[in-house]
């Protein structure tokens, strides 16, 4: 159905944030349908059912297997598509298709999918290590108080997620999530060295093995009781809220942080009081905003943060329409020279705003735009909107400075 709906109208080049990158028709979603399609067919036709006849090589097959890896699965040409094609859902059922004939994923992302059933994270980290992100915190003195492991008949589970968990730059994403859950005194747990990753590298990559996990996490979640999940990371928000409940039921709702932290400015437990002074623009990361339909909790949290001296304005693209820096998908593992032309991109729409700060929301998506600001020389610097929150409430500052981020 979905291969037959292209009108081949071309709207998805036009917007695709890899195509410019490497101008390649094959990249394009356009001739990523027109393929399959003919491959399908070729594999239907009459020959090939009657008389045993494959027209389709296996050549054919990694030439387009490489193609459709080439692909930070954004989702934007599904926004632009006259025709709605699902093309996430394409990309990654036809990706599955190509693990299991042993052409997929590509060399430089096979190691993501091998560390994350290893060792539980992509990173290859041992696993005892994954709440060494708050012993850093009691060292640096930058946590306020320790993070409360989880216990039955918490209400509220913070789920850190792995980037924030073993990037020694991005913990401070963590320690800040929980200096604020710790001063409102909400009840509240995380699973410390029991979290595993959430899967999504898996699923993205098309290995089967993410239904395992995902079945282990949500047993593992429901046996808490808890009524609320939260996590500061938007591929694991899209992961837990959208695709596990293909594999099982949630007896919780799945927010993002930014969504917590609206409620609790809204219902006045969040004090903001402490003056920042800075001009904000806020980068939409594609898995909380155009596969989830979360744009505006960031939003009216930076604006309520005017109060203090928060200024924001937007890029020329933004929500729907906000470009992709590059990261998801693979894309950053396999073709890291795409990523990081899409990633300078999107610093130069934030430089053009004329703001002092880029915001977000996502660890993946920080790690790569404070990596490319660093090797642009740029003046604007890379922020969580949790930082800028905990900032605001007058918490103690977890900001790592440039010199030591530009180390790693």
């Amino acid at each position: 159905m979905e291969l037959d709906a292209c009108t081949n109208c071309g709207e998805c080049v036009t917007w695709c944030p890899v195509y410019p990158q490497d101008e390649r028709e094959a990249i394009t979603p356009r001739k990523k349908i027109a393929d399959f399609r003919e491959m399908i067919k070729a594999q239907h036709s009459p020959n090939a059912v009657f008389f045993d006849y494959n027209p389709v090589d296996t050549e054919m097959i990694k030439d387009f297997a490489k193609s459709l890896y080439e692909c930070s699965t954004c989702g934007q040409c599904h926004f632009v598509c006259p025709s709605r094609i699902d093309t996430i859902e394409l990309w990654e059922g036809i990706r599955r298709g190509i693990v299991e004939i042993g052409l997929g994923p590509m060399e430089n992302q096979i190691h993501l999918v091998k560390n994350t059933k290893a060792y539980d994270n992509p990173w290859g980290q041992p696993r005892s290590s994954r709440a060494h992100w708050a012993r850093a915190g009691k060292k640096e003195k930058t946590l306020i108080a320790p993070p409360r492991e989880i216990k039955e008949g918490a209400e509220i589970l913070y789920f850190v997620g792995c980037t924030a968990s073993f990037d020694a730059n991005l913990r401070e994403i963590a320690v800040n999530t929980t200096n604020i859950l710790n001063a409102l005194e909400l009840n509240w747990g995380f699973l410390a060295n029991q979290e595993k990753c959430c899967g999504s590298v898996l699923l993205r990559m098309g290995d089967k093995e993410f239904e395992r996990i995902a079945s282990e996490n949500i047993k593992m979640f429901n046996q808490f009781g808890i009524k609320t999940l939260v996590t500061s990371c938007a591929g694991c928000f899209k992961t837990i809220k959208q695709d596990y409940p293909r594999v099982g039921e949630l007896n919780f709702e799945v927010i993002p942080f930014a969504t917590l932290l609206l409620r609790l400015i809204e219902e006045g437990k969040i004090k903001l009081t402490n003056r920042l002074d800075v001009k904000v623009t806020y980068h939409d990361p594609c898995h909380m905003g155009r596969a989830s339909g979360e744009f505006e909790a960031p939003r009216k949290v930076l604006q309520a943060l005017s109060k203090v001296g928060v200024t924001f304005v937007e890029m020329e693209r933004n929500r729907e329409h906000s470009r992709c820096c590059g990261s998801g998908g693979g894309l950053k593992a396999g073709y890291p020279e795409i990523q990081q032309k899409m990633t300078r991109e999107r610093v130069r729409d934030a430089e053009r705003t004329g703001a002092t700060d880029l915001v977000s929301s996502c660890p993946f998506c920080f790690q790569s735009l404070q990596k490319e600001i660093v090797t642009m020389g740029s003046s604007i610097r890379m922020r969580d909107l949790v930082e800028l929150v905990a900032l605001a409430m007058g918490l103690p500052s977890t900001r790592i400075n440039k010199e030591e981020q530009e180390e790693n």
